[in-house]
């Protein structure tokens, strides 16, 4: 068909065809792929407060310890159990309030350690444990506790046994006095525990033991509180009693010597009248007169007792006394 006038040419270039990639290239690509994904098997993390061993499934071998943080590497086939080793914490308390009255949470990772005291009253314990694991003791503590669960297997049965071996040896009336004491031995014989239990090659270090709270039945409270105020009420009936013998004895105490005093007052005016009786006789005075004196002087001695107005009338040898009282 002939070309018009404006129709124009298109040339369409040549495009070769590639062939398909041959055996070298899909090898060479499938051993770097295997190279990848060795190294991402070989290679593995510890985090910062974890060590980690290594397991060979082939052989059973448990690796050292590598501890954290770090890169390490490992057999493609072999896996890796990871332990934290940094200071762990384990609460084991009940909030009864938090029961009662619906606030918060109501328990700590475990309920309160139930016990029983030497006299037989139940009595719950509070407690918060610390601990940290030795890294050289991973091998054996991987072996025994592939799961990595030694808390639920292992810490919270022995401090739950401890905290019983303990509070047994105290009567209820003893408990909340001997509460720092109960706490000390607490740690002593859990720290022993743990550390010579033969399954974690005594890797758990024990840190701190802390008693939050010993709690009784409320019954054995109130009956404790009752018993409380009645020693008080007797401890002070008891220095009443102890002042009222004491104001006793001295009043009594008091009136003997002022007895004492008045006897030895009236002995020395018997002396004193004596020597004066002598002197009158040696004078030459009458018995008579002596007598009269003395009565004379024994009345005028009880009138100055009171406040009396003496009237004297002499008469005779002897004086006449009127005591005029003041009326009301």
């Amino acid at each position: 068909m002939p070309r018009k006038d404006d129709e124009i040419p298109v040339y369409a270039p040549e495009v070769p065809v590639r062939g398909r990639p041959g055996p070298k290239v899909f090898m060479i690509a499938f051993i770097i792929l295997i190279i990848l994904i060795l190294s991402y098997l070989s290679v593995y993390i510890v985090d910062l407060g974890y060590a980690a061993v290594t397991v060979d499934p082939i052989t059973g071998k448990i690796s050292d310890p590598v501890v954290g943080p770090r890169v390490a590497f490992k057999m493609p086939w072999q896996y890796v159990k990871e332990v934290y080793i940094a200071t762990d914490v384990l609460h084991m308390w009940t909030d009864i309030n938090a029961t009662r009255y619906g606030y918060g949470s109501s328990i700590g990772d475990y309920p309160a350690v139930e016990t029983l005291t030497k006299d037989g009253l139940q009595a719950w314990i509070d407690i918060t444990v610390r601990w940290h694991i030795s890294p050289s003791s991973l091998p054996v503590l991987v072996r025994n506790y592939p799961a990595i669960d030694y808390e639920d297997k292992l810490i919270v049965p022995a401090i739950r046994q401890v905290c019983r071996d303990v509070v047994s040896n105290y009567e209820a009336a003893e408990v909340p006095l001997a509460r720092g004491k109960i706490g000390v031995e607490i740690f002593e014989a859990l720290q022993s525990s743990l550390s010579k239990d033969p399954t974690t090659g005594g890797g758990i270090i024990l840190d701190e033991v802390y008693i939050r709270n010993i709690r009784l039945p409320d019954e054995f409270l109130k009956a404790i509180q009752e018993k409380l105020t009645s020693q008080q009420r007797m401890i002070a009936a008891y220095f009443e009693r102890n002042r009222t013998l004491i104001l006793a004895n001295a009043s009594a105490t008091a009136k003997v010597l002022e007895a004492e005093g008045e006897a030895k007052s009236r002995l020395i005016l018997i002396n004193a009248t004596s020597k004066i009786v002598d002197i009158l006789v040696k004078k030459g005075a009458k018995p008579d007169e002596i007598a009269s004196l003395l009565v004379y002087m024994e009345g005028l001695k009880d009138i100055s007792k009171s406040n009396a107005t003496i009237v004297i009338a002499g008469g005779g040898n002897i004086p006449l006394i009127y005591p005029i009282r003041g009326g009301g």
